[in-house]
């Protein structure tokens, strides 16, 4: 059984991989959403939808926009599965 940690992780892999058109196995936990990938305001917030429709939780625009790397998001995602 895979833990919530990875759940969440493939939720948001595969939320970058089609907002932003790449392949999940470019995508690692040192990822950065808008450095590496130069992700916009709309990708954000159509990662955002998806992550909040597959995993049920309220995103926060705004704190999700502030990690920089795809595990800093993962840290967060966990950090609100578990509030």
């Amino acid at each position: 059984m895979a833990s919530v940690r990875d759940q969440i992780g493939e939720v948001l892999y595969n939320a970058v991989s089609v907002a932003m058109n790449k392949p999940v196995a470019d995508l690692a936990d040192s990822t950065q959403l808008v450095a590496d990938l130069g992700a916009k305001s709309a990708n954000l917030v159509r990662i955002i939808s998806v992550i909040e429709d597959e995993l049920e939780l309220d995103v926060s625009y705004q704190e999700f926009s502030r990690r920089k790397t795809l595990g800093d998001i993962i840290d967060y995602l966990v950090e609100l599965d578990e509030s």
